[in-house]
């Protein structure tokens, strides 16, 4: 649906994404993750548009709709905002529309007059979800929107969320810190840290530890088979694409890593 080819991006004199591959394929549910100052929030922001590509290419599918849910959903704590109206930003739907919505998201329809800030954070982000799919979206995109949420609560959000994805064939992308939660729930993981990186599984990824690329290839990552299935009676033996870590056994071929483009 999504393909990303040789991206990169400077920002104020600042490579923050180098070379960038990678392919997002219908109703997959596709983890994000990445250090502090990876490029994370930015590669969203140019699959959303916001930013443009320094060079490199994002090709949509003509059926793609992206649906967003960030990090926080900032809205004035001076002036009440109903539930009703947050979902009225996003669509002119009709009360029993926005109630449908909310049950998407296991809210009742009661919700709708009541005040958002007044919510729990589980029940905000549930309501920002409830936005994101009035807007009729194929792909949903999640920029760590669970952070300052307890563990209860966001384990319901992730079982909703594959609820989600099972009931309405969504693909997902989901940026995220909580590595060994993002391992478990998606069915690739994407290794971000200004370039796509491989050749370690995602637990080591986010400990720093980093196969380093072989002498003579060019800066090209290491690609070897790496495996985090929900259980370990799987074993593909295949290569895997460049930074994707996948659970389904499909296999991609390697991508160039990394160069320097010519940009700042």
């Amino acid at each position: 649906m999504i393909t990303v080819q040789n991206l990169s991006l400077c920002l104020n004199g600042h490579v923050i994404l180098d070379d960038v591959s990678f392919t997002l394929r219908a109703g997959e549910y596709v983890g994000l993750i990445g250090p502090n100052g990876a490029g994370k929030t930015s590669l969203v922001k140019t699959l959303l548009g916001m930013h443009r590509p320094t060079s490199g290419t994002v090709t949509m599918a003509p059926e793609v709709k992206i649906g967003y849910v960030p990090q926080r959903y900032r809205l004035s704590a001076v002036v009440p905002v109903s539930v009703r109206e947050v979902l009225r930003m996003a669509t002119t739907e009709p009360d029993d529309t926005l109630a449908k919505l909310l049950q998407t998201v296991e809210l009742d329809a009661s919700f709708l007059g009541r005040n958002f800030h007044t919510l729990s954070g589980g029940q905000q982000q549930r309501v920002v979800i409830a936005r994101a799919l009035a807007q009729r979206p194929t792909v949903l995109v999640f920029d760590e929107p669970l952070t300052g949420v307890d563990y209860d609560t966001k384990q319901k959000i992730y079982t909703l969320l594959a609820g989600l994805r099972q009931r309405e064939g969504l693909t997902i992308l989901f940026v995220s810190h909580e590595v060994d939660q993002v391992v478990a729930e998606c069915d690739r993981v994407l290794c971000l840290n200004q370039t796509l990186h491989t050749g370690c599984h995602p637990l080591d990824f986010a400990r720093g530890v980093l196969t380093p690329c072989p002498v003579g290839t060019g800066g090209s990552p290491t690609v070897r088979p790496v495996h985090h299935h929900h259980d370990d009676h799987h074993d593909d033996g295949q290569h895997q694409r460049a930074g994707e870590h996948e659970n389904n056994g499909d296999d991609g071929q390697g991508v160039s890593g990394t160069h320097n483009p010519d940009c700042c």
